[in-house]
């Protein structure tokens, strides 16, 4: 293979957010009209704590007033001009007025307060603004969008959203936005922040039963990984460290990854059965270790019943969970798959199923979801979501996948217990893997990005999953640069996620976006490493700095000090503190051997080595290119 042929693409993860002209589309369209984000102080409101929402007007609405209806005994607030018809109505008055150069006009901030309420209300909540002349306007959202030419009627800010110059036409269609928060003393379960989770690909993991894996004609076929398959590597799983396994879809499903499921309360027969799945969470928890299902709310496959219902009769109740633009062949779907129409989670019926089968799985002894595509569904969707999950098990857990702004990552506080990382992710492989960012920019930007957040929220780190080149594929093979970065990882406060095979050297044949059959996602997601296929030393580098992880798990949450953040010498250095205990992270990212001293480490013993000719004496620490240590001063 030519070096151009094996040169790995740059990331591409935020796909409506990945150009300037979709990025500048998204903020001309967020402050065009009327703009609420789920902006509300605070985000996660306790009983009987008063809320402030908070809303922009843009330059096209000369809005002279705002209204806020709520109700809090589930039922959709309704009202017009100010009167509430259902529910309760807050008049917000206008705090500000700013000028938008990006919009060329004004743009007016508003708020207002609703009352506090007891613990347990769900309240729900729509905005509206108007002028005493002209027709009101209210906040909406884009529900999903349609290929080809748009109707007369789409708003031109709007047409821009999805699709940069010269890109096929993609019209969103947008609906009335629904909010809501749900008041309680909720709190991240304490089991989460000191998880390591392993994301086991199910088809892709382990056969089973003394089988091999199969040989389909292409990596988009099956090749036979079980749940029995996963019971039988527990102790393998165990013994690495891990203490939390996400499972990749495992409902009934048409397709070798499973985001496309025909039914929600059984197992896709090629992985197992329900039996199946309960004994591998049992024979998981006997060895303390916590079981997570990926759960998508968002589509469906179209031969899920409801679906099927929904396209053979107009009038049946299940045609209203879909969202037709022209009945029954025109739908909503996930970006534009036809094989994937689109759940409205609002619709009572929609989220009455999805909610009740999540409840189902916890019955059956799973300790929470991995939550796809998450940002489809509404805020108020997951504030039922996690209240009813959280009623089954209290120490359940729901983590987003929300692949956008940090701005949006936040909103979801009180709504979930976190999303997962996606921007460190990028600024973790730009500094390990692509060399396009250096030590100051990764410092900075780390010191900036946990600040943002709020204590209440877990942001799982990751370096790599099935949506994206391997980290070893865009590093080249180089297993240097990818202890660097686990290191820095697992040095983190948030909890760290292994994908499968990254602690034993699997790659990938090509690249995902290798032109012609040899790319696809399919390349991230071949079959595990077994036996002798795998590199046991970096397998043993992992256990090792796992079961560091797991012993001081405090320390990685403790106070923070950049110690070096030099990009001529390529270093980044750190310190973690926490009560009596010290470590200091010290990783050189470039091609030169580096001595450090002093390094503010007196005390400390060398506890972790990335490479054999890391050395420390007690005064200098001496770095081979790409080369990191871990040192640790403890009173234990």
């Amino acid at each position: 293979m030519s070096d151009e042929a094996a040169r790995p693409s740059a990331d591409f993860v935020f796909g409506t957010l990945a150009t300037d002209e979709l990025r500048i589309a998204r903020l001309r369209a967020a402050r065009h009209g009327v703009a609420h984000s789920n902006a509300i102080v605070p985000l996660d409101p306790r009983p009987g704590e008063p809320v402030t929402v908070q809303v922009t007007t843009g330059p096209d609405l000369a809005a002279e007033q705002v209204a806020c209806y709520y109700t809090v005994d589930g039922s959709d607030p309704r009202g017009e001009r100010g009167v509430a018809a259902n529910g309760q109505v807050v008049l917000l008055r206008r705090v500000g007025v700013e000028w938008d150069t990006l919009l060329w006009g004004y743009v007016s901030q508003w708020a207002g307060q609703i009352p506090g309420q007891p613990a347990g209300t769900l309240l729900r909540y729509r905005i509206e603004a108007w002028a005493s002349h002209g027709p009101a306007q209210w906040a909406s959202e884009v529900a999903g969008v349609v290929a080809g030419t748009p109707p007369e009627g789409v708003d031109s800010a709007d047409l821009a959203l999805f699709a940069p110059p010269g890109s096929p036409p993609l019209w969103p269609v947008r609906r009335l936005a629904s909010y809501a928060y749900h008041v309680d003393e909720e709190q991240v379960p304490a089991w989460l922040r000191d998880a390591v989770i392993y994301h086991v690909f199910v088809d892709r993991f382990a056969p089973g039963g003394g089988q091999g894996f199969h040989e389909p004609g292409s990596l988009g076929g099956f090749f036979g990984g079980t749940l029995r398959g996963i019971i039988e590597r527990l102790d393998y799983l165990a013994e690495l460290g891990v203490n939390c396994l996400w499972l990749s879809p495992i409902f009934p499903s048409p397709s070798h990854h499973g985001y496309d499921a025909t039914d929600y309360t059984s197992v896709e027969p090629r992985l197992g059965s329900l039996e199946d799945l309960r004994a591998l969470t049992a024979a998981a928890h006997a060895r303390g270790v916590r079981v997570l299902l990926d759960f998508v709310v968002n589509h469906v496959y179209r031969g899920h019943p409801a679906f099927m219902a929904a396209q053979a009769d107009r009038a049946a109740p299940e045609a209203g969970w879909f969202t037709f633009t022209r009945w029954p062949d025109q739908y909503l779907t996930f970006f534009d798959v036809r094989e994937m129409p689109q759940i409205d989670s609002d619709h009572p019926g929609a989220a009455a199923y999805m909610i009740d089968s999540a409840r189902f799985w916890l019955a059956q002894g799973v300790d929470g979801f991995r939550l796809d595509y998450a940002n489809g569904p509404s805020h108020a969707f997951w504030s039922q979501f996690r209240a009813a999950t959280r009623a089954v098990n209290p120490a359940s857990i729901t983590l987003g996948e929300v692949v956008e702004t940090p701005a949006l990552q936040r909103s979801y506080t009180g709504r979930m217990d976190g999303c997962l990382d996606f921007v460190l992710m990028q600024a973790l492989r730009q500094l390990f893997a692509f060399g396009t960012l250096g030590p100051s920019g990764f410092a900075a930007f780390l010191r900036q990005h946990l600040a943002y957040f709020p204590a209440d929220f877990v942001l799982p780190s990751f370096l790599d999953n099935h949506d994206m080149n391997r980290f070893l594929w865009v590093a080249r093979g180089d297993t240097r640069r990818l202890r660097l970065a686990a290191i820095c990882q697992f040095t983190l406060p948030h909890p760290p996620i292994i994908y499968y095979g990254t602690e034993v050297g699997l790659s990938q044949r090509n690249d995902v976006r290798a032109p012609g059959d040899r790319g696809g996602l399919e390349q991230s997601r071949l079959p595990m490493l077994w036996g002798s296929a795998q590199d046991a030393a970096l397998w043993d580098f992992y256990r090792r700095l796992i079961g560091l992880r797991r012993e001081r798990p405090a320390l990685w949450r403790g106070e923070r000090e950049t110690l070096i953040a030099d990009d001529a010498r390529a270093l980044l250095a750190y310190r973690c503190v926490a009560g009596a205990d010290l470590a200091v992270v010290a990783l050189n990212v470039g091609d030169a051997p580096h001595s450090l001293d002093p390094l503010a480490a007196d005390g400390c013993r060398l506890s972790l080595a990335s490479d054999p000719a890391v050395t420390w004496d007690g005064t200098t620490l001496r770095l081979p290119p790409w080369g990191g240590a871990i040192l640790i001063r403890s009173e234990q």
